[in-house]
């Protein structure tokens, strides 16, 4: 019997082993795909895909990226099983099914544990029954690059696909049944992105719905009260994803889902059966890959030793890897006039910070939020071509409640990137 089961060898599934053998807990990381520890985030998701962005900046063959991009993954992977093999974790190949509220099946064998955690994570949502329609990890094993490529849906995902395709000349036209792409967020931010989309031809039908698809792929696109037809190579859906919660059986071991399949958890991440948790894709929090890994640190902290765990899902920061890069943290400016809270803002322009000029990567801004009551940053956002770090820091500014003050006396690297944030308080408001 071992002392933690974790279903799921993803973000969150891979740190609950990592954690679970530090705390001396006998465990076992069971993964339903051979060659593909670590999950969709590993092999199919985040780091492949920013691989693509990444070596696809200055242009490039589709072929030679990929085979670099992929080696690299394998090398990761294989780091991975490395690390959890040392720390003693066991790893277990198959399907895994509830039998019994403590008990699982896998491939025929039974298995016992005091505890279960739950990540198994999601899978991409399918509208279009429609074999000229592929799902988001297809961009992994294409014979050739398309010359003109439909994407349905202008979130995260889509977004990101877009600037790889626009990166290796590909024609690339994005679909969004919303009013604009990345809906919901900062409206500055998102016409940043869009304007950037326009000057690289990336074309934008948001507000638009899919109308139909023929046989050789021709897409009757509706537009603003007109019916565009346009033929594509290759036709991709990102329209969001959904949690594999479907056939893990939970019903025989009492686990309540929510209606979306989602299950349900506490602070900690239990559910409502003493012992098992879940986290990561298949509860209902924000579906980041850093965001299942810290809630796979809380459940297992609980596990080993009781303590309370708690994210203030406002405070994870949300980053898009597109060109330019747009990213947010906290409260957003509409959620504070909302919410009737006094607000400062300030604003700033990359155009305005050395390196990026010199750089020739200028294109975005930040807005800092403030309340204007106790002066402490409240929230962030930000567009632009280099603004991974700088998320990372707002994340900080936002969640340990810094004020305007104190940022104002930090002293940042001349020249970088997130000297933006200084100057923006300085010259923003």
């Amino acid at each position: 019997m071992y002392d933690l089961v974790i279903i799921g060898s993803g973000p969150a599934g891979h740190t609950a082993a990592l954690e679970g053998a530090r705390h001396k807990l006998k465990t076992a990381l069971i993964e339903r795909n051979p060659g593909s520890l670590g999950g969709v985030c590993l092999n199919e998701g985040c780091i492949p895909l920013k691989g693509l962005l990444y070596y696809s900046s200055g242009g490039g063959d589709y072929h030679t990226i990929r085979g670099d991009v992929m080696q690299r993954v394998a090398f990761l992977r294989n780091g991975l099983r490395s690390r959890l093999v040392s720390a003693g974790v066991d790893i277990i190949e198959g399907d895994a099914r509830f039998t019994a509220p403590h008990e699982i099946e896998v491939s025929g064998r039974k298995i016992t544990a005091a505890n279960f955690l739950i990540a198994v994570g999601s899978s991409p949502k399918r509208f279009f029954n429609n074999p000229s329609v592929f799902s988001p990890e297809k961009i992994f094993e294409l014979d050739d690059a398309p010359k003109k490529a439909l994407i349905i849906g202008g979130g995260v995902i889509g977004c990101e696909y877009a600037s790889f395709f626009n990166n290796i000349g590909v024609s690339v036209d994005i679909v969004e049944p919303l009013p604009t792409i990345l809906f919901g967020e900062d409206p500055e931010i998102v016409s940043t992105l869009s304007r950037e989309f326009r000057k690289k031809h990336i074309k934008l039908f948001e507000n638009s719905t899919i109308d139909g698809i023929s046989t050789d792929r021709e897409v009757e696109i509706g537009s603003n009260g007109e019916v565009v037809r346009e033929k594509y190579d290759m036709i991709f859906e990102a329209t969001g994803r959904r949690p594999n919660t479907g056939r893990l059986g939970l019903e025989a071991a009492g686990i309540i889902i929510d209606e979306k399949g989602f299950i349900k958890i506490d602070n900690n991440l239990e559910t409502n059966v003493k012992g098992i948790y879940a986290a990561g894709d298949c509860v209902p929090t924000p579906m980041l890959a850093y965001t299942a890994s810290k809630e796979a640190s809380i459940a297992v902290e609980h596990i080993a030793n009781g303590s309370q765990g708690r994210i203030n899902y406002a405070n994870v920061p949300k980053l898009v890897f597109s060109s330019p890069q747009a990213g947010s943290v906290g409260i957003s400016q509409a959620a504070a006039v909302e919410n009737n809270i006094p607000v400062k803002i300030y604003r700033y322009f990359f155009k305005a910070i050395g390196k990026a000029v010199v750089e020739g990567r200028d294109s975005g801004l930040i807005k800092l939020i403030e309340n204007k009551e106790t002066s402490v940053i409240i929230g962030a956002c930000a567009a632009g071509e280099e603004i991974t770090e700088i998320m990372n820091e707002l994340s900080v500014i936002v969640g340990a409640g810094i004020t305007t003050q104190v940022l104002k006396e930090c002293v940042h690297v001349h020249p970088s990137y997130s000297e933006i944030i200084t100057e923006a308080l300085t010259y923003g408001g």
